[in-house]
């Protein structure tokens, strides 16, 4: 935990003025993205140059912010999902968890991020592994009420994300993702740790753990930091379109979606589906993976490598 410190330490002073920047430029960025997006009918081409050129700012404010959150989470490691955190919510029976004596594994298993080629050898099989999709929310997939634009291609949202929507709604809570035992097959590959947040602006309080098992289910679990209101989380991947869906808590209620390929960046996008056919576009921010104990820890940069832009799948 000390190495860890002293790693966010070291980070925060090398990153200072970037910090100090955003906040006092936040607004006026902010605003210049809102007015291109509602000017999007006119331009969502993207083959015109200010549609690139927007994507591009929307993505420079992106990797800003998930530096802010990184930076207002930092030890937040010590706090959640790690062996014990897992012990104590109690969801599954207090036989699970504690302490994991019969694991030989690392605390922060739960942590532990995983890149496309893992991930989608884990669910696809080597041989028939598809290319990766990145869905852009806001830019590539545009939510507007019943209708979602799909590279500028309108389809009823009823044919896209409703379905599976529908499905994860009502779906038997998933399994814990358990690290195997010692000498047995992993069970579930961990996608990682996330904040989610609104894309503006605000302090990261909601963080979700997601994994996920060779069939394509999705567990983990929530944390709401300030309320310390902690639930389950369920869902599935659609393998078709490469949609990852997944509820919070009970059966019913708020749901999330993006793609397979988004949770293995460092910050991507995601739709949050309210009741009332309402949707939003927020943000997951990966945090960094902790050290294990005995290894020097270090906090890498942001990547602010642009995701690429290739055709948003639609359900077959």
């Amino acid at each position: 935990m000390n190495n860890r410190h002293d790693a966010w330490d070291q980070r925060q002073d090398n990153r200072q003025q970037r910090h100090d920047d955003f906040q006092n430029n936040r607004d006026q960025r902010w605003n210049e993205l809102e007015n291109a997006r509602n000017d999007r009918q006119d331009w969502r081409n993207q083959n015109r140059d200010d549609w690139q050129e927007h994507r591009q700012d929307a993505w420079d404010y992106r990797w800003d912010r998930a530096d802010e959150v990184w930076d207002n989470v930092q030890d937040f490691h010590d706090d959640c999902f790690d062996d014990h955190w897992w012990g104590h919510v109690g969801w599954w029976g207090h036989g699970h968890y504690h302490g994991f004596g019969h694991f030989a594994h690392n605390p922060w298993w739960w942590w532990r991020p995983c890149a496309w080629a893992g991930v989608s050898s884990w669910v696809y099989g080597a041989t028939a592994a598809p290319p990766p999709v990145y869905a852009d929310y806001g830019s590539t997939v545009v939510y507007e009420g019943d209708t979602v634009y799909l590279d500028n291609q309108p389809m009823p949202v009823a044919q896209y994300t409703q379905p599976v929507i529908e499905k994860v709604l009502v779906m038997e809570q998933s399994p814990p993702p358990t690290p195997a035992p010692e000498g047995k097959p992993e069970e579930w590959m961990t996608l990682g740790v996330f904040s989610l947040v609104q894309e503006e602006k605000g302090d990261p309080i909601l963080f979700m753990q997601l994994s996920i098992n060779r069939d394509g289910v999705i567990s983990g679990a929530y944390q709401n930091v300030l309320t310390e209101d902690a639930r389950p989380i369920t869902g599935e991947l659609d393998k078709k379109t490469q949609t990852v869906v997944w509820r919070i808590g009970e059966k019913g209620g708020t749901v999330c979606s993006t793609s397979l390929a988004n949770l293995t960046e460092e910050v991507s996008t995601v739709t949050i589906h309210f009741s009332g056919n309402r949707t939003e576009t927020w943000l997951l921010v990966r945090l960094p993976e902790p050290a294990e104990a005995g290894k020097s820890a270090s906090i890498p940069p942001v990547d602010r490598k642009l995701p690429p832009l290739n055709p948003t799948m639609p359900p077959k």
